[in-house]
């Protein structure tokens, strides 16, 4: 049965038996969910604000947003269902089962949308980027395309370049990772998901990020998950930073929106997406709410790309962005190439943002059950699982076994020379931003040395014109933490060199005969 609700179609199934199954699968699939290390783990891992950066409101973690995204979404698609004007079919039971079953599979692609992110959020991604594209195993290669097209299908694949004669480097994205755990849950479990859409799941998983589905998903729910996506962070995560804003007189509007609470902002766009999907047929971010939203979130993103002179950013947001970046590119690096130090037995570690969340589960990892997959994708998958303070423990131990036990063993502390290669790329990512801006309004292009400095100015006047005191005083805390942060790098080289300074100094005395060399070496 198909029913109009203006321009709306939705199509009722009309087998209530069959209704009766799936939902029963869905309520099971959506416990197997919450109920996963992948899911659980994203307590670990920051949203907005970094857990040193000692704010004042709550340091907020991805597993928050996800539970607000399905909370939303799920609001959404019921306000959709309500607003359906044929009495005589919206009170029958298969109507009633059919809006049960729309709202599972929204809260089911909401709760997995970023089950594959990474530690340091978008950062850490940005690094597991140029990780995977540093990979040129044709054999590697060739392996994981097949299973991201078992995963996705091949229209995706070859949407994303992925021929069959594909002859380059992979990248990497969380909504594609999310899809592939989503699947391992699935593939993984004893119970029967038979009647489940599991391709309308991962289809609405991967296109909640335009990076790679830059066109609007057709599935009404993935639409409601993809704008829910853009509403809770939009207004979650910027109400951490609002104090930090400071509104000019020609922004009364953005003023007055700002002063609304966040339940009093997402109702009113809950109630103008129901509407826009009922007069248009689809939600495309074209209505009141949204576009306020939106226009807000233009006024905020400074706050989060703000760069300091010297290409440093973050200083608002309390992460010492390009330190965490260097330390997830050494790990993924060094279980890259030592594999063998993954995990063979279950490993468990439990590090939530919050130490006072009363819900917190012991997690565990075990190499042996990920069988069939490439050395690329089981670093990935063991350090994509680490909760942000287990990437810091996990660096300063293996940091700690190459001091301890000399060359060839764990890793070398950072370098100013790495922080200062990520500066530079941090400022290379802005000014592309700008050049493309200018590019797409055919203006003319200037030098790379000209938009740094118009980049400069820009983050100047917006340090001057738009930041609270407040704000200032946290640039400058965070700034000192910072600093202290890489003295400690400091420290640990000094440490690194008298140690193995103090091996030299033994070897010279007691040189290793060459029957006793392998030994030695063992």
């Amino acid at each position: 049965m198909i029913i109009y609700n203006g321009k709306l179609r939705i199509e009722l199934d009309e087998d209530i038996e069959t209704l009766n199954k799936e939902i029963k699968q869905l309520k099971e699939l959506k416990q197997e969910i919450i109920k996963s290390p992948t899911y659980i783990l994203l307590d670990g891992k920051t949203q907005m604000l970094d857990d040193q950066s000692q704010q004042k409101q709550e340091i907020r973690s991805r597993l928050q947003h996800t539970k607000n995204v399905a909370s939303i979404a799920k609001r959404i698609i019921a306000k959709i269902y309500d607003m359906c004007s044929i009495k005589e079919i919206s009170d029958t039971e298969l109507f009633k089962l059919n809006k049960q079953r729309a709202g599972l599979y929204t809260e089911i692609i909401a709760l997995s949308h970023d089950l594959g992110h990474t530690p340091f959020g978008h950062s850490g991604e940005a690094v597991l980027n140029e990780f995977i594209q540093s990979i040129d195993n044709k054999e590697y290669i060739k392996r994981i395309l097949q299973v991201r097209k078992e995963c996705f299908g091949e229209e995706y694949e070859e949407n994303q370049g992925h021929t069959e004669d594909f002859d380059g480097r992979l990248s990497f994205e969380h909504n594609e990772q999310s899809a592939i755990e989503f699947l391992n849950i699935i593939s993984n479990s004893k119970n029967d998901y038979s009647k489940i859409n599991t391709k309308r799941i991962i289809n609405g998983i991967l296109s909640h990020s335009i990076t790679r589905v830059p066109e609007a998903p057709s599935d009404l729910i993935a639409q409601i998950v993809r704008q829910t996506d853009k509403i809770e962070y939009r207004n979650k995560d910027y109400e951490e930073i609002m104090s930090y804003i400071k509104f000019g007189e020609d922004e009364e509007d953005l003023r007055e929106y700002q002063a609304l609470s966040v339940e009093q902002r997402i109702r009113q766009i809950i109630e103008d997406i129901s509407k826009e999907a009922i007069e248009k047929g689809s939600i495309e971010d074209d209505n009141n709410a949204l576009k306020m939203c939106k226009k807000l979130r233009k006024k905020y993103q400074n706050v989060i790309y703000f760069l300091t002179e010297e290409g440093k950013r973050s200083y608002l947001t309390g992460d010492n962005r390009e330190r965490q970046q260097v330390i997830f590119k050494k790990l993924l690096t060094y279980y890259y190439e030592h594999q063998d130090r993954i995990p063979t037995k279950s490993l468990s570690y439990n590090n939530p943002i919050s130490n006072t969340n009363s819900n917190v589960r012991m997690i565990t990892f075990n190499r042996l059950k990920l069988k069939g997959i490439t050395p690329v994708e089981l670093a990935i998958k063991y350090v994509n699982s680490f909760t942000n303070k287990e990437c810091m423990n996990q660096y300063l131990r293996l940091v700690q076994e190459r001091i301890l036990r000399g060359e060839g063993y764990g890793i070398e502390p950072i370098t100013e020379e790495e922080i200062e290669e990520r500066k530079m790329i941090q400022i290379k990512e802005q000014v592309d931003k700008i050049r493309a801006k200018d590019m797409y309004k055919g203006m003319e292009a200037h030098t790379y040395q000209e938009y740094v400095k118009m980049l400069q100015l820009r983050n100047k006047r917006f340090y001057e014109n738009d930041l609270t005191d407040e704000a200032k005083e946290i640039i400058e805390r965070n700034r000192i933490l910072h600093q202290e942060e890489n003295e400690k790098d400091k420290l640990l080289w000094d440490m690194l060199r008298k140690a193995d300074e103090s091996r030299k100094q033994k070897s010279d005395k007691n040189p290793i005969s060459p029957g006793n060399q392998d030994e030695e070496q063992r």
